[in-house]
């Protein structure tokens, strides 16, 4: 029995990665929505209670000077608030303040002056200060009074711990998510592993039964030969024979599908892709002769590149024998090879049924059948395709297709070429 590995590898690697992405991003999502909030709240918090105090003092202050007509700024400006005011609010507008400067935050004063109060934040790193400044009157008329007052407290402390907040969300949510990545690879191995399981008792089974069933058609082809010799007009004869080489291409088909990659992984060699395309082309000439078609190459002197000369063969073998299939009697096939840049481009063309456009991309799909009562009728069982682009990635090529319903199809092949 074959090993799996290869195989396997490349169908759940890719998804357990995928499914453990995807956990750490909706999670990563839900802490950063969370994070955000939270600091916000807490950001919205601080600084109400900032502005709250800020209110208070200026409201004792007020007080003060509505029943004395001054205000001991100095026994207010206690803790973390300074208290300046002004009974003579001209003072705010000239340019300088006593002394040739001011001790309060001009633009907040002459703020409160216009619009009755006025809450700010000022300063940068260091040095942030939130302030908040109000004008108060007392009495009427000629005997109406205004004071400025202004509150100013430092917010270091609050953007402190906003600082340690933040650095504990980032570092917080980094280890969650180095935690989630390992649970989620786990979480996601633990899940696949059913599908695995299941995976790799049908990958044996079709190996060894592949395996099994190629020694009794054998027998069965060789019979039929025997019988076909004694009677060459037989139709019974005829078709045990053409459904025994079906059977045993399907058998062909299955046992590639479930080899092991590594275990058919063959040394490449220098090949001449001409040769390929001579030989392969000449060998298929009385298939399409058979069918009514009309079957044409054209390939350089000499296209090397480096490869597996079977594996390339077969490839050119399934991409013929699909184009036989699908093109109806009085059709071209044409196949062409020539250098393009550091590449062989090989394309297939004919001028078949094509194919619809919805199942372009699914083609190169195992045991995709686009038309399920088309392929029925012409025995495919949608493992061709599979095979062929399997072959040429190994060969670090690409195989790409083109069609149009109706008119036709063109499958490309693009090869390194050696060096």
């Amino acid at each position: 029995m074959h090993s799996a590995a290869g195989i396997e590898d490349r169908l759940f690697t890719p998804a357990r990665i995928r499914l453990t992405a995807w956990y750490m991003s909706v999670l990563a999502a839900v802490l950063v929505v969370l994070g955000t909030a939270l600091y916000v709240a807490v950001r919205e918090q601080l600084l109400k209670g900032v502005d709250d105090g800020l209110r208070l003092v200026a409201e004792r202050a007020a007080e003060q000077w509505a029943n004395s007509g001054t205000i001991d700024a100095l026994a207010l400006s206690t803790g973390p608030y300074t208290v300046n005011w002004t009974a003579d609010p001209s003072q705010v507008t000239l340019t300088r303040g006593a002394g040739g400067q001011y001790h309060y935050n001009r633009a907040s004063m002459l703020a409160a002056m216009q619009h009755g109060h006025d809450l700010r934040s000022v300063g940068g790193s260091g040095d942030r200060q939130r302030i908040y400044s109000v004008r108060v009157t007392v009495g009427t008329g000629v005997t109406r009074q205004m004071a400025l007052i202004q509150v100013a407290r430092s917010t270091e402390p609050e953007h402190e711990a906003l600082s340690k907040l933040l650095a504990g969300l980032l570092i917080g949510g980094l280890g969650g998510l180095v935690l989630a990545g390992v649970g989620g690879w786990w979480l996601a191995g633990k899940s696949l592993r059913p599908v695995q399981v299941a995976f790799n008792r049908q990958h044996a089974f079709v190996s060894d039964a592949s395996h099994e069933l190629r020694t009794p058609l054998a027998v069965i082809r060789a019979n039929a030969e025997f019988l076909q010799a004694e009677q060459p007009d037989n139709a019974e004869v005829q078709e045990i024979i053409g459904e025994t080489d079906r059977l045993s291409s399907l058998v062909d088909a299955l046992l590639a599908v479930a080899r092991d990659d590594e275990s058919v992984r063959a040394d490449h060699v220098p090949v001449d892709l001409s040769e390929v395309i001579a030989a392969t082309v000449s060998s298929i000439h009385p298939l399409a002769e058979e069918h009514g078609l009309e079957l044409t190459h054209a390939e350089p002197s000499s296209l090397v590149v480096m490869g597996d000369r079977d594996q390339l063969r077969q490839v050119l073998v399934i991409l013929l024998d699909n184009a036989v299939r699908y093109t109806p009697e009085g059709g071209r096939i044409h196949v062409q090879a020539r250098p393009d840049g550091r590449e062989a481009l090989l394309t297939v063309h004919d001028t078949g049924v094509g194919i619809p456009a919805d199942a372009l991309e699914h083609v190169f799909e195992r045991f995709y059948r686009g038309d399920e009562a088309r392929n029925r009728q012409s025995g495919g069982v949608g493992l061709g395709l599979a095979i062929a682009r399997e072959l040429v990635t190994r060969h670090h090529g690409r195989i790409a297709v083109t069609s149009t319903e109706g008119a036709g199809s063109t499958f490309e092949i693009r090869l390194p070429l050696r060096a």
